[in-house]
């Protein structure tokens, strides 16, 4: 069963059949910024219907946002917080936290959406200078999870796993990205704010090499282009 009908959803929709027994609860907030408490509180109500009419393995999607010191005092990081828990009172499930993901979307709150859309708008913007984001194609997420859930006698179960990429990029080197793939120059300010923070993806990356998924340098740049190019 898939819950929900954006990005992820539509993705895993591909894979996953009603018959499976598995439930992919990718429904509720995508807006990171998001400070709505009765949004909050639909994605809250949505997913304990959703848990109390399944069976089998309950796949929930979190943020790697949860390991940023920065960002995890936000309404929206508390939030996922809180989600967690209530999933992890499944019998079985499975907890992927993600990072910025990438795909074809029409979400204006998707970090790489926002970047392509202030370049052709000629719109001004502000980057922070420190800030680092994790860049991931949608189809590698489906790729590794779909693994990991199919896993016979899986060792994933009832277990929070992050799926990203092994090394993360700049907000500045990102935009420049964009901006050498658009030909056209961003017009932006540089902010003295942002941070990094690391993300454990062993167990990804492995899953990734056994699907021959190259997390290599060149990485976000290709991801970039097969969506926007």
């Amino acid at each position: 069963m898939i819950v929900g009908r954006g990005l992820i959803a539509s993705a895993f929709a591909k894979r996953f059949t009603p018959e499976e027994g598995v439930t992919i609860f990718a429904s509720g907030v995508s807006n990171s910024s998001e400070t709505c408490v009765a949004a909050f509180a639909r994605e809250s109500e949505c997913l304990k219907q959703s848990i109390a009419q399944s069976s089998g393995i309950f796949v929930y999607f979190s943020t790697c946002s949860i390991g940023d010191h920065e960002r995890q005092n936000s309404p929206y990081v508390q939030h996922k917080i809180l989600m967690e828990k209530i999933v992890a009172q499944s019998p079985q499930f499975i907890i992927f936290r993600l990072p910025q993901v990438v795909g074809r979307t029409s979400n204006p709150y998707t970090l790489t959406n926002y970047i392509h859309e202030q370049i052709i708008s000629d719109s001004q913007f502000q980057v922070w200078k420190h800030a680092w984001r994790n860049i991931i194609d949608v189809d590698d997420i489906v790729s590794i999870a779909e693994h990991m859930i199919r896993e016979p006698h899986s060792a994933y179960i009832n277990q929070i796993i992050n799926i990203a990429c092994p090394s993360s990029i700049s907000i500045l080197a990102l935009v420049k990205t964009f901006e050498s793939l658009m030909s056209k120059r961003a017009r932006y300010s540089l902010i003295e704010q942002g941070d990094r923070y690391d993300i454990k993806v062993e167990r990804a990356v492995e899953v990734a090499n056994k699907l021959g998924i190259a997390f290599g340098a060149d990485y976000v740049e290709k991801v970039i282009e097969k969506y926007y190019g």
